[in-house]
């Protein structure tokens, strides 16, 4: 009990409120109840609350506020961490321009009211509340569920470092330990909300105030939270040392890894760390090993490219490719590929930069450009080790693409990703890095353009009339589309209307007459055509396919997939429905 309360008895008799009778019967019951002595004297009908709070407000120099009569603004309450409320006896009770009320069991505890400007940003006045009152408010808005305490409980006290205020003993100031944990926290805390959101990547990004985090959720970043930019320095160095990066190095990029376990989950994570105008900007990208390690029917594959596909991957030898801009999900297809043809009689092997997952039963090596192992220099060593299956990570030059289409010519089955923009035009980007036509034409065996489209959330999706724009579009696989599934937001789906993704694709196989195509430098649009009469099913034609199904919204698949009107062919409405 604080010093003011142990002279309330004292305040109350000099100012004739109660006689030396009531003090001594309060003092009576609070010997076998223990309570605060004000609440026994208001409880008698001694004195009032608001007696006894203008009293005490008047020793302490500042004014009462009586929760009763005048509750906390609902604005005002989330400016402070409720664990820091707990702490102090504190509560936001106003807003009143740039100064924030306080209502205080101690309005004179300077620590407190310094925490609480500092965690805040505001100025603040102490006001004088009820203690009982008070600690009951306090608790009811934690049993509430209130959850921004979560995560402002933990900057606020990573902000005590900075402002040097302790919320624990002297003795426990020790230098890289106690002093870090709450940074610690702070990191632990962002990287396990975004992984249970299953984002992809991780921003840290420094304003001119503050550190936003955004997380790319299902390929869209969306803000999460922010933080004071005073604690970018050591959340940075926190992020370094888990890495395994230089944390005294803040001119230079750094790249490194970081691994973590998660509600019984192994999660990888790559970490990029760039100079930025206001501090360090740093990225993470989240590799869920048991998200990425999926069966090839998972994808999202319609059952006609799914078959197709599954036909090629079992081929004893050729070069498939597969092609898309970065997050396109490549990486995915091409490990769940392998994951399938795997066995014990099979030699599987890689090279990739980086290993982005660890598959069970292949061997997975990572070039290393510093040291001299190139793409190129990593795959003739791994043809020297008897392999039956090799994935490239990505082909860049031409050297590494002819190896990969010689290896694919002895034998081998090579499995390679390309960054451009359809599947037809993997075959020019190959030709225009050198590749002869020959060469080419007499190892590819398909190649394979995808996207990933965002999937409706089923709990909130809802029911549209066609716009005229989507009933045109839409008419070749639906000659009347009379409605379409739109995007709405709940909080299963953070808002964002939609939940989870599926890739969409385009295969081109690639049999002796597109052989002789490529060979004869035939153009890519009759390249096409031809893949036509083969399984050749365009991107556009199966995104509005994911669309009549419910699966996605025209405005997703227009914003992933070109649309393009003379892609879709007269037999389209022939077409499988997808998976």
């Amino acid at each position: 009990m604080d010093r003011h309360i142990e002279q309330l008895d004292d305040l109350l008799l000099a100012h004739r409120l109660v006689n030396e009778v009531q003090i001594s019967e309060a003092r009576e019951t609070q010997r076998i109840t223990l309570e605060p002595l004000g609440d026994i004297l208001i409880r008698r009908g001694y004195v009032s609350e608001e007696q006894i709070l203008k009293v005490l407000a008047a020793r302490a120099g500042v004014a009462p506020w009586n929760l009763s009569l005048e509750p906390a603004a609902k604005n005002a309450i989330g400016k402070l961490p409720l664990e820091l409320c707990r702490k102090y006896q504190m509560l936001p009770v106003q807003i009143r321009g740039d100064l924030l009320l306080v209502a205080m069991r101690n309005p004179q505890d300077m620590p407190a009211i310094e925490t609480a400007r500092a965690v805040s940003g505001y100025r603040i006045e102490p006001v004088l509340a009820n203690e009982s009152r008070l600690r009951r408010l306090i608790e009811n808005i934690g049993e509430g569920g209130r959850d921004h305490h979560d995560v402002g409980a933990t900057v606020a006290q990573a902000m005590l470092e900075i402002k040097g205020v302790s919320q624990e003993d002297e003795e426990t100031h020790i230098l890289g330990e106690i002093n870090t944990r709450p940074v610690v926290s702070l990191v632990d805390q962002i990287l396990a909300d975004a992984i249970r959101m299953r984002a992809s990547d991780i921003h840290l990004e420094p304003r001119n105030n503050v550190v936003e985090v955004r997380a790319r959720l299902d390929g869209q970043l969306c803000k999460t939270q922010e933080f004071p930019k005073a604690l970018l320095p050591m959340v940075a160095a926190r992020i370094k040392i888990m890495a395994e990066l230089d944390i005294v190095e803040h001119r230079l990029p750094q790249d490194g890894r970081i691994t973590a376990k998660l509600d019984g989950r192994d999660i990888d994570m790559r970490v990029s760390v760039l100079p930025n105008h206001h501090g360090a900007r740093i990225v993470l990208r989240i590799l869920d090993r048991s998200a990425a390690l999926m069966p090839l029917e998972s994808l999202g594959f319609s059952n006609h490219n799914l078959n197709l596909f599954r036909r090629l991957i079992t081929k004893p030898y050729g070069m498939i490719l597969v092609t898309g801009p970065t997050g396109s999900g490549k990486t995915t297809s091409l490990y769940a590929a392998l994951n399938e043809i795997k066995d014990v009689s099979r030699n599987i092997m890689t090279c990739e930069d980086p290993v982005e997952y660890d598959i069970a039963g292949i061997n997975q090596s990572q070039v290393n450009e510093k040291v001299g192992l190139t793409f190129a220099s990593q795959l003739r060593a791994i043809l020297r080790q008897d392999p039956d299956v090799v994935l490239v990570g990505e082909i860049r030059d031409q050297e590494t693409a002819e190896i990969a289409i010689r290896a694919s010519m002895t034998g081998h089955l090579v499995l390679s990703t390309l960054h451009t923009n359809d599947a037809p035009a993997a075959i020019n980007r190959l030709l225009d890095i050198g590749v002869s036509p020959s060469l080419l034409s007499t190892s590819l065996i398909g190649i394979m353009a995808q996207r990933l489209v965002r999937l409706l959330c089923t709990n909130c999706r809802i029911k549209d009339v066609a716009s005229g724009e989507e009933a045109k579009v839409l008419a070749p696989l639906d000659p009347k589309p009379v409605s379409v599934w739109r995007a709405c937001g709940c909080d299963a789906c953070h808002g964002t209307g939609y939940k989870g993704r599926i890739a969409v694709n385009e295969l081109l196989p690639v049999p002796s007459e597109i052989q002789q195509l490529i060979a004869t430098g035939a153009p890519l649009e009759f390249i096409r055509q031809v893949g036509q009469t083969h399984g050749f099913v365009s991107m556009q034609e199966d995104a509005i396919e994911r669309v009549l199904t419910g699966q996605t919204s025209f405005e997703e698949a227009k914003r992933v997939v070109f649309f393009d009107d003379h892609l879709i062919t007269p037999s389209a409405k022939a077409l499988p429905k997808a998976a």
